[in-house]
């Protein structure tokens, strides 16, 4: 520990000798880690869109032809005092075409209001928006005579939940070639450096300095490549970020309802500690085979 600032000192110089190598090295490592720091901030963000819009909180009643008012009227009472419903309201074939209608599509606006079934939408309770409950209660609901169809949006929810299970796949492909990228970069280099040491460390064995005495500064260096391409990453992906968050949020981010966040505090420090950890190992197998016992 006494030894550590002599170290670092040498590590530095190393890195001050072929300074020119080491920033093309930081340079690439940083390029490698924002493909794989960017998928983790698309990730994050597209798992806080399935929670949002991955449970159904809404359910459809589309109601037969022929339902007299009042007949939909006891339906939607009675749906109303479910357990599972904490809102159930009529919405008429008029009131359907209109909201369908708002874009602005004159198709839709002059088309027959015969052609927008009634329906009665149910705001379920937090309780129950889970896949099962919401089942069952649709199989409650198609049995009653008037009611033509239910509808869960269980397609939607699915698709989105299949969407991030992909996504997640792809990222740990990626992390796993940006790992081999990095360590292979690092290693390179840090081979680079005994090249152009060999004087002084031959110097150092002759006058009996140990194995870790000579092998710490490689590691350190190594850590130090790896943990600046893991901030220069960082730093780019929030410039990106910040840049771009007020154009989403006028645009995607208002129609979702979703509004887009940075990685979150662990995954910033972990993504910065894993950099120097890449580093350091990739020096590890250069100076494996580099240096001889």
């Amino acid at each position: 520990m006494k030894q550590m600032p002599l170290l670092f000192a040498r590590a530095l110089r190393g890195v001050r000798q072929q300074l020119g190598t080491q920033l093309l090295s930081v340079m690439t490592v940083g390029l490698a880690l924002f493909c794989m720091a960017a998928a983790l901030l698309a990730l994050e963000n597209a798992g806080a869109m399935v929670q949002r819009w991955g449970a159904p909180v809404r359910v459809t009643v589309f109601l037969a032809e022929g339902a007299t008012g009042s007949q939909t009227e006891a339906l939607r009472s009675a749906l109303a005092a479910l357990p599972e419903v904490s809102q159930a309201r009529y919405v008429t074939s008029a009131e359907a075409r209109a909201t369908l209608g708002e874009g602005g599509d004159r198709a839709i606006a002059n088309a027959p209001v015969e052609l927008f079934p009634a329906t009665i939408e149910l705001q379920l309770a937090p309780a129950a928006v889970t896949r099962a409950r919401v089942a069952a209660l649709a199989d409650r609901v198609r049995r009653v005579p008037m009611v033509a169809d239910v509808e869960t949006y269980r397609g939607f929810t699915d698709r989105l939940r299949d969407l991030l299970s992909s996504g997640r796949a792809a990222v740990v492909v990626m992390s796993l070639g940006v790992l081999l990228t990095v360590l292979a970069v690092v290693s390179n280099t840090i081979r680079m450096s005994l090249a152009a040491r060999v004087r002084e460390i031959e110097v150092l064995r002759l006058v009996g300095a140990t194995r870790e005495y000579v092998r710490t500064p490689f590691l350190l260096e190594g850590a130090m490549l790896g943990g600046l391409g893991a901030a220069a990453a960082l730093f780019a992906l929030s410039v990106v970020f910040y840049t771009t968050r007020a154009r989403f949020e006028e645009t995607l981010g208002a129609a979702l309802g979703l509004h887009p966040v940075f990685l979150s505090a662990w995954v910033f420090v972990g993504f910065l500690i894993g950099g120097g950890a890449l580093g350091a190992a990739g020096s590890a197998a250069a100076l494996r085979r580099g240096l001889q016992a």
